[in-house]
Formats: C-alpha cells, sequence, structure tokens
C-alpha cells in the first residue's frame, strides 16, 4: 500500500510539474505504416532555420536522437525524409482569398478578395518523418514555446534535446 500511495504522489508531482511547464507537444502517425521497415533517414532542408551553425547543430541533435531508435542518418537510398520546420521568431503570414472560392460558384460569385492575417508562435518546431517511396508523410511531432532565438546556442541545444528525448519516447509507435 505504501509503494502505492508513493507512486500516485509521484504521478501527482510530475503531472504537476508538466502542467506548469509552456511547453506544447503533439505527436501523430500513421496507423497503417510498417515502422519496422524503416532503418535509414536523410535530411529535407526546408531552409527555416536560416542560421547555418544552428541547422547544423539541430541535425546532429536529431542524428544523436534518432539512432537511439534505431534510425541512422544515411544519404544513399535512404528510406525517410526528415524535414524540421523551424520558427525561432514569431512569423506573420498573410493570407488573401475570396468567399467565391471553395464549392460552387454560390452567392459569393465576383466578391472581394478577404486578407487575414496571423501569427505564427515563436519557437514552434515541426518534424515531418516522410516515406520517401510513398511521399507521405509517416510521423510528426510538434513542439512551441520553449525554443527561442535570444538564448545561446548552448542553451538552445541542451532544451533541444530534452525536447525530441519526450517527442520520440514513444518511436517506434506500437504496430496496430
Amino acid at each position: 500500500m505504501r509503494n502505492r500511495s508513493s507512486m500516485i504522489l509521484g504521478v501527482m508531482a510530475l503531472s504537476a510539474v508538466v502542467s506548469c511547464s509552456s511547453l506544447k507537444m503533439d505527436v501523430g502517425w500513421d496507423k497503417q505504416a510498417d515502422f519496422r521497415k524503416y532503418r535509414t533517414w536523410t535530411w529535407k532542408d526546408d531552409g527555416s532555420i536560416k542560421d547555418p551553425v544552428w541547422n547544423r547543430r539541430v541535425q546532429s541533435v536529431l542524428e544523436d536522437e534518432l539512432g537511439r531508435h534505431g534510425l541512422r542518418r544515411s544519404d544513399d537510398k535512404p528510406d525517410l525524409w526528415l524535414a524540421v520546420h523551424w520558427r525561432l521568431s514569431v512569423d506573420t503570414r498573410v493570407v488573401s482569398y475570396s468567399p467565391a472560392w471553395g464549392y460552387g460558384w454560390g452567392p459569393y460569385w465576383g466578391a472581394p478578395y478577404m486578407t487575414e492575417v496571423y501569427d505564427v508562435p515563436a519557437g514552434t518546431m515541426l518534424i515531418d518523418l516522410v516515406d520517401i517511396a510513398k511521399k507521405e508523410a509517416i510521423w510528426r511531432g510538434t513542439a512551441s514555446g520553449e525554443i527561442r532565438a535570444n538564448k545561446e546556442n548552448e542553451e538552445r541545444e541542451q532544451r533541444l534535446r530534452e525536447i525530441l528525448q519526450k517527442m520520440f519516447a514513444g518511436y517506434p509507435p506500437a504496430h496496430s
């Protein structure tokens, strides 16, 4: 009984620490994908990491973390692309559209364009694993709220390692 109450207190303490964190994380994957067949990956640069030194550090940290989960980096016929989409500063997006776009013409034909402006929060990171043969994303992890541009590279790297350990904790997903 004592061990059980200690375990319950531990879980409650961990929940309190996690709920106080501003880190928001989510992981999703293709339930039909056979993750046992994926062994190698290569970097697919989208240009979102502007600093070349930080770009190399991110690649190195990901190589370490994915290696712990049975994935080896290889530029010779890899199984997966690893794409990182990153925002270290607030990124403002402006999207213009017409309500007439979509199914059928409807009553909005000839309507003026509308514009929406929204911000992508600083510190947002999306990681996609894409099956190269199928050209389909099979796994996606997102994290936001913790990695800031105003930190030293060493501080950001340490925080990145912590985030990736949590993000990839369940990788590979159990086969359904």
